[in-house]
Parts: structure tokens; sequence; C-alpha cells
């Protein structure tokens, strides 16, 4: 339990102890009650003999003495439960900013990338939803390349948007069904180009070579590099392709765009894989440019609020047997 206390923030660390407030009016009630029922009394012989018989100051002001003792009462049941001040501290990293260029050409629908013959664009898209999910600080934009380049999402913290979109992506519809890496590279760097993140990563996933585009991957890489781009390159390939020798990747084109602008290149031949892959890329991210670090102090006040019940425990009795003291 928590609240602002001249400007700073107090909690208890038994506010269990707080219920005992409820008996303070409680008390208060029953306090006021018998005062007004009870009063000194003098024998005097006629009434008439007290000019004007109105009731002293004194008399009026006796009910302050039970506010008195209700205000100690909560300051010393407020020390028992151990009010401290939260003394907070934050050091806070800038967030990242990612845009994800994926491949969705014709042969993103081949089977086998996981169980139950699971195609590699199903695959993907599954694993960039989980990787989506998983950002907090950070900005992501959408990027799916065939023939052509098309932008789905600009950089957003809306992560359920960006699963929206993920969700009904289909090979070829709308951007063909080639492989243009530089032009869909190029597309992704836009997303980027205004960012003022510390860091700005591209991660571009393909399963295939340039065959279509009129940008380069060399090209490409040169502006990410301008751009101060770090480009992380995934290619998706089948098992079986790689037994066969049959790697349809240019891993190597791949590995010159990564290595070129500070970035890496992987390959993945199923689900699990590829899952680590963006699992990994995201600690190297989060490792350059430090995590979010929250902590809290917190130091005890329990002994300012127990003296000050007293003072006024003491004043209450103080002004009682004094000022404020009935006759008998």
């Amino acid at each position: 339990m928590t609240l602002d206390l001249f400007g700073s923030t107090v909690r208890f660390a038994d506010p269990m102890v707080l219920a005992l407030l409820l008996v303070v009016p409680a008390l208060a009630f029953v306090a006021f009650a018998r005062e007004r029922r009870s009063g000194g009394a003098l024998l005097f012989s006629s009434l008439a003999l007290i000019p004007g018989r109105r009731r002293a100051w004194r008399t009026r002001l006796r009910p302050a003495l039970i506010v008195l003792r209700a205000v100690a009462l909560v300051l010393l049941i407020a020390a028992l439960a151990r009010p401290q001040v939260v003394r907070a501290s934050e050091i806070a990293s800038e967030g990242i900013d990612i845009a994800m260029i994926l491949d969705v050409s014709g042969s993103m629908t081949s089977p086998g990338f996981g169980r139950g013959n699971v195609t590699k664009l199903d695959a993907v898209k599954k694993v960039v939803i989980d990787f989506v999910g998983g950002l907090k600080n950070d900005r992501a934009g959408l990027v799916i390349f065939g023939s052509d380049a098309l932008l789905l999402s600009p950089l957003t913290l809306d992560t359920n948007a960006l699963k929206e979109l993920t969700q009904p992506i289909e090979s070829g519809r709308l951007v063909g069904g080639a492989t243009a890496i530089g032009t869909g590279l190029a597309t992704g760097l836009n997303v980027l180009r205004g960012s003022t993140a510390k860091s700005k990563v591209a991660i571009l996933l393909t399963d295939g070579e340039n065959n279509a585009g009129q940008i380069t991957p060399a090209d490409a890489a040169k502006a990410a590099r301008i751009l101060g781009v770090r480009v992380y390159t995934i290619g998706a390939i089948l098992a079986s392709e790689r037994q066969r020798g049959a790697i349809p990747v240019n891993e190597s084109e791949l590995r010159d765009i990564a290595e070129s602008t500070g970035g890496r290149y992987f390959s993945a031949s199923d689900e699990s894989a590829l899952r680590q892959i963006y699992d990994e890329i995201a600690v190297l991210e989060r490792t350059r440019i430090g995590v979010r670090t929250e902590f809290a102090a917190y130091q005890d006040v329990m002994l300012p609020f127990l003296l000050a019940g007293a003072l006024v425990l003491v004043l209450e009795m103080l002004v009682g047997l004094t000022l404020l003291r009935r006759m008998p």
C-alpha cells in the first residue's frame, strides 16, 4: 500500500495493521457521546444568582481533546504499520527500432519446415507473431517482398496490430512470386530512415536469391551502412535441400550484407531454429544498448510517526489537565 505524503511516496511494510484505523471512528463516537452526557457539577443555592448561565469557552473546547486523542491514535497505528519512504531509481535504455522484412515469394510455400509438413511461410508467421508479442519498449515495422516490396506497417509500439497484419500474409499475394531481395531491404530501410533510436535493426528473411527488382542487394547494403542500420539476414533452408546440396539461398551474398553492416547471417532449417535466431538477435541488440533496470530503496520513517503520535498524546493530556480541565 502506497500514498503520496508531503511530496514523497510512502509505503507501509505491514499494511494489515492499518485495519486498526477502523476502530478510531468508533472510539471517537463513544467519547463524544460520553462527553455530551457527563459534566462537572457544583452545589449552588439558586441558579438565579449565576449571571448568563452560558457555557464557558473551556467547556465548548473540550471535544477538541477527543480530536487530539484520535489524531494521536492514527499516528501511532501508522507507526506500527512501518511506514517507509520509497526511494525509486531507474536506468532506462532506449528502445530498439526493428524493420522485419519477410520473403513471401512462391518458394515460401514449400512444406517441411516443421512438424506436420508446415510450410516455410506458416512457420515464419508464427515465429514473427511470437517475437512481436515479446517486444516491450521497442518499435517494429513490417515489410513483405516478392517480385516487389510492400510496407504493411511503419514503426509502431502496437504489437497487437502487427500480429493482426502478419497472420493473413499469403505467398505472392500483392507482391508477386519472384524474389527481389534488394528491393525488400531498401523498403525496410525506408521504414528506419527517420528513426532516432540508438539501435536500428533490419531483419531480412528469405529462402532464395535475388532474381527481380532494380535495386541490388549490394546497393541496399550500402544504403544500410549510410543510415547506420545493422542488417541481420536469415536463410530459410530445408534440411533436405542442404543434404542434396541444392541450396536455393545465396548464403555468401546474405553473409556479405550482414557483415558489412555490423550484423550476422543465420541459417534456419525449421521453426525451432528460426525461433532461436530471432531470440538471439533480440539478445544481441539488447546487450548492445543495455537493459532497462528498475530498483527501489526504502527508508524507514516509523520514528517520526511514533514521535508525532506521542507528542500529540502528551499535548492532549497536558491541555486536559490544565487549560481544559473539568471541575469536579
